[in-house]
């Protein structure tokens, strides 16, 4: 009996000295917190499709570490910071997963609230507001990663862009609507910069809140003013499908820039056809229906076979950013040794399908050769890149068409 008794006392006292991870499970949780409900859902969307084709293929090649990768979601909702906070005490704290990807995430919000924690976060969020917060204490803030360039630096790439069109603009007029947050305005206030540097008037800067939906009086307005480009920088699809089905009733002859707003696919699925001619941009992007090479387009091939449409805005660097995870954790031999992972993905990045990818000394994805600003235009109902940047370059194989309301 005091045999037994021994035995048992040392069996409890070795799996004491077990971690609860090591203990636990026979999978590798990873969260989730994309919008699944509200005015963001559109793009949660359309970061998750990457996500999970990313997870798909890693559990289907035998897992990561031997153990299959668990999905858990979040409802992140509209970003609103109780919420954001709840879902990185949720995830990290309860759940103990071993990284986070959000996809666009917020403003900052979530830079505080996983900077609590140690798991490699990935956000898609552009915002300098959330750059400046990692920067008040990197040390601190060291597990988040940016998969996308700040806003200021799209701003550039879209005002490069819309000037090396090949289009002769009929006047140097322009009119900026952008969302009162902080990536509309940074992108509002870098296009209102760079247009008056170049000799353009802002006829009319507007922000506007999320939700604005009917465009009647600052329609009448823009038709007064007959801008040679409108440029409206909402992240969410309703506004923009509603102002551009508002605007073709009475168009003007302005060429539309939609920015980031024009690569959720609920614009174009809305808008079909009846979009042709718009342009905008999508950071961090893999151009298809044709990619650049050989790699990037059996990766279009997959993601179009998987989901039965091209490739929205966010889902290749959202897969992006969970193989260089995967990556990492191979290379160091444990899901949880955050500090080593961490330091891997900072020191080494990532080969994607387009090269190779490195954050920054602030954890940023600046655009670069292999993860670029792909600028696109709707032609026949569907995205067609037309440059990418950096260097700006046209697209290979690209046409740029005249918007047909354009008379």
């Amino acid at each position: 009996m005091k045999k037994i008794s021994l035995t048992i006392c040392l069996v409890i006292a070795v799996f004491s000295f077990i971690s609860p991870w090591a203990m636990a499970a026979e999978t590798i949780p990873v969260g989730v917190p994309i919008p699944m409900t509200g005015w963001a859902a559109g793009s949660g969307a359309d970061y998750f499709k990457g996500i999970k084709m990313a997870i798909d293929e890693i559990n289907g090649a035998g897992g990561l570490l031997d153990k299959q990768i668990e999905i858990i979601r979040f409802d992140s909702k509209g970003f609103e910071p109780e919420v954001v906070m709840q879902a990185a005490d949720y995830l990290c704290g309860q759940k103990k997963v071993a990284s986070i990807h959000a996809g666009w995430a917020g403003w900052g919000q979530d830079v505080r609230a996983y900077g609590k924690y140690d798991a490699p976060f990935f956000a898609d969020d552009g915002s300098q507001a959330a750059v400046n917060i990692f920067k008040e204490d990197p040390a601190k803030y060291y597990n988040i990663y940016q998969t996308t360039d700040v806003g200021v630096e799209q701003a550039k790439s879209m005002f490069r862009a819309l000037m090396a069109l090949p289009y002769k603009y009929p006047n140097k007029k322009v009119v900026i609507i952008n969302t009162d947050d902080s990536w509309g305005i940074e992108v509002g206030d870098t296009l209102n910069k760079s247009f008056k540097e170049k000799g353009w008037k802002v006829a009319k800067r507007e922000t506007v809140p999320y939700g604005t939906n009917e465009w009647g009086i600052l329609l009448s307005q823009i038709r007064r003013i007959k801008p040679a480009i409108i440029h409206i920088e909402i992240p969410s699809g309703q506004e923009n499908i509603t102002f551009i089905k508002q605007f073709l009733k009475k168009p003007s002859n302005s060429i539309i820039s939609l920015g980031w707003g024009i690569t959720p696919r609920e614009v174009v699925d809305a808008l079909g056809k009846s979009a042709d001619g718009i342009v905008g941009e999508m950071p961090s992007g893999l151009p298809g229906p044709k990619a650049p090479n050989e790699k990037g387009q059996a990766w279009v091939d997959k993601f179009i076979s998987l989901y039965k449409h091209q490739v929205p805005a966010g889902a290749w660097i959202a897969y992006t950013a969970v193989k260089a995870w995967a990556n990492a954790v191979v290379q160091v031999g444990d899901a949880y040794d955050f500090k080593k992972v961490n330091a891997y993905l900072s020191k080494n990045g990532y080969e994607g399908e387009m090269g190779s990818i490195k954050w920054d000394k602030d954890n940023v994805l600046r655009a670069q050769a292999g993860a670029p600003v792909v600028h696109y235009q709707v032609q026949n109902g569907e995205l067609a890149p037309i440059f990418t940047d950096p260097p700006l370059t046209p697209y290979k194989g690209s046409t740029f068409i005249k918007p047909p309301w354009i008379k």
